[in-house]
């Protein structure tokens, strides 16, 4: 049973405080950080890295990357690719269980400087 529909304390709590008046400032903000994030990696994905399809989000802070052409002409698997994120800093998630096989999930929910570190050694050290 998938767990990315139900709620901890935490998060009903964070919930009702953004629905809040006071909540709303903090919202707005946490709203331009996350869009700001999404703009720069897909900016960098869709421009530096060939053979890689990226869709931005609607809704949510999660990057979605399609690998396949990029795994087929660097002769790797997905696990490889993902694995050479892992094997670098960047914690990011298989697609399968979202219903792409060659796809990567990347969460831009942090500050931009670690998103910029990311991307760099996404550049660097992933996609070579």
């Amino acid at each position: 049973m998938s767990h990315y529909n139900s709620m901890n304390v935490l998060s009903m709590h964070a919930l009702i405080g953004a629905y809040k008046d006071e909540g709303h400032k903090w919202v707005d903000e946490l709203c331009m950080v996350l869009s700001k994030n999404v703009n720069y990696a897909y900016e960098i994905i869709s421009r530096d890295i060939e053979g890689v399809e990226v869709s931005k989000p609607e809704g949510t802070y999660m990057l979605f990357l399609h690998c396949e052409e990029y795994c087929k002409a660097h002769g790797i698997s997905i696990d490889e690719l993902i694995q050479r994120g892992w094997d670098v800093g960047v914690a990011w998630q298989q697609g399968a269980p979202f219903h792409d096989p060659w796809g990567i999930r990347m969460n831009l929910a942090l500050p931009y400087s670690l998103v910029a570190e990311a991307m760099e050694r996404v550049k660097k050290y992933v996609f070579l």
